[in-house]
C-alpha cells in the first residue's frame, strides 16, 4: 500500500491577509485529509510494549452475534457479574480491547460489541450518527436484559457512552470515558487534529504548530458559518466528484458519515445531567483530543474524577493496557464501595 504523504507545513500554512473564500477553499482541500485521519483508530497511538495484566488465554472468549431491527450485531462476552460493556472508537471493533477484556471476567461480566458499520458487524444503508449509535446500544442492553451496566467507552464510543449516561433513566450505572473526541469547541478541535497530524505529537517547533493551528482555526470556523444552516455531512455530500473517476472524494461511509456527526454533535448542554460515577482516563499526548477537552468534561460532570496517562497517545487501552486495566478496577471497585475517587 502507497504511503499517503501530507502536504508541507510551509505550504499549508498561508497567508495571514487570505480572504475568508479563499481559506474556505483551502479547507475543503483539506477536509478529505482530516477524515483519512479519523478513520484510522490507531493513527495516532503507538503500543509501548507494555503486557496486558491477564493473559489473553486465561479468559477465552468467542465471537457471537445478536440481531436488532434485523441488524446483526457481533459482541463477545466472557466471565459472569456486574455487567461491564467495552464500546470501540471510529473505525475499530470489539478488538481493540483484547488486552482489556480477559482482566475483568473473574468479577464482571465483561462483553464488547461492533457498532454496525465496523468489525463483524452488519454494514447497512443507514443514517449514521451518534444518536442512532446510542440507541442501538439501548437495544443491545435491553436484548441481553441488562438494566444497569458499567460502560467503557473510546474516542466515538466515549461520546456514545457519555450520551447513553445523560438520557433519563440511564441504564449507566458507572462510566470510564477514554480520550472521547469532540468534546469542545470544533473550530479548535478540528484544528489541533490537523495540526497534530501534520507536525506530529511531541512536535518542537511550536511557532510553526501555533501558525498551522490558528489559520486551521479560521478556515473551519469560515466553513462553520458559511455552511448554516448545512450539516457537516450534507456538506460532505456536496464536494465534488474525482473528474478521473467520477466517484465522490467522500463517499458516505459509515466512518465518514459518523466524522460528519462527531462535528455536529454537542454534548456539552447534557453533561450536568450525567450523575453518574465517571472516570475520565486520557492520554497525556494524545494528539486528536486536547487536553482541556479532558478539563472540560471534569468540571462539567459532578461525579468525576480525571486521571492523565502519561506518555500515552490517543488510545491508552492499547498503548499502556496494564495500567488502563488497573485504573479502571481500581475505580469500579471503589465505586462499588461507595466513593470514587
Amino acid at each position: 500500500m502507497a504511503r499517503f504523504s501530507w502536504p508541507s507545513p510551509r505550504i499549508l500554512r498561508g497567508r495571514p491577509n487570505d480572504s475568508p473564500g479563499v481559506r474556505l477553499l483551502k479547507f475543503i482541500f483539506l477536509l478529505p485529509l482530516l477524515i483519512l485521519s479519523f478513520i484510522s483508530p490507531l493513527a495516532f497511538g503507538q503500543k509501548n510494549g507494555e503486557e496486558t495484566c491477564c493473559p489473553l488465554s486465561e479468559s477465552p472468549f468467542y465471537p457471537q452475534k445478536v440481531s436488532l431491527a434485523g441488524i446483526n450485531i457481533a459482541f463477545v462476552a466472557a466471565g459472569k457479574g456486574d455487567p461491564l460493556l467495552f464500546l470501540h472508537g471510529l473505525g475499530g471493533s470489539w478488538k481493540d480491547w483484547i488486552a482489556n477484556i480477559p482482566f475483568f471476567p473473574s468479577s464482571y461480566q465483561a462483553m464488547a460489541i461492533d457498532f454496525p458499520g465496523f468489525g463483524n458487524s452488519d454494514k447497512p444503508e443507514a443514517d449514521y450518527s451518534i444518536e442512532w449509535l446510542t440507541k442501538i446500544v439501548e437495544q443491545f442492553l435491553k436484548e441481553r436484559n441488562l438494566a444497569q451496566v458499567n460502560i467503557v467507552g473510546h474516542s466515538m464510543g466515549a461520546l456514545v457512552a457519555l450520551n447513553l449516561a445523560a438520557q433519563p433513566d440511564s441504564p449507566v450505572k458507572k462510566l470510564v470515558v477514554a480520550d472521547a473526541v469532540g468534546i469542545g469547541d470544533k473550530a479548535e478541535f478540528l484544528s489541533y487534529a490537523l495540526t497534530k497530524k501534520i507536525m506530529g505529537p511531541e512536535s518542537r517547533f511550536e511557532s510553526i504548530e501555533g501558525t498551522l493551528r490558528e489559520e486551521f482555526k479560521a478556515m473551519i470556523e469560515n466553513f462553520i458559518k458559511r455552511q448554516q444552516p448545512k450539516t457537516s455531512k450534507e456538506f460532505f455530500q456536496s464536494i465534488p466528484r474525482s473528474p478521473l473517476t467520477g466517484k465522490p472524494f467522500l463517499p458516505m461511509t459509515p466512518s465518514v458519515q459518523l466524522s460528519a456527526s462527531i462535528i455536529d454533535f454537542d454534548l456539552r448542554p447534557k453533561l450536568a445531567s450525567i450523575k453518574q460515577p465517571t472516570l475520565i482516563l486520557w492520554g497525556g499526548k494524545d494528539p486528536i483530543a486536547p487536553l482541556k477537552d479532558a478539563s472540560f468534561l471534569k468540571s462539567k460532570i459532578p461525579q468525576a474524577t480525571l486521571k492523565i496517562l502519561e506518555g500515552c497517545g490517543h488510545s491508552p487501552m492499547q498503548e499502556q493496557p496494564a495500567r488502563f486495566n488497573r485504573e479502571v478496577w481500581k475505580f469500579l471497585q471503589a465505586a462499588e464501595s461507595g466513593s470514587s475517587r
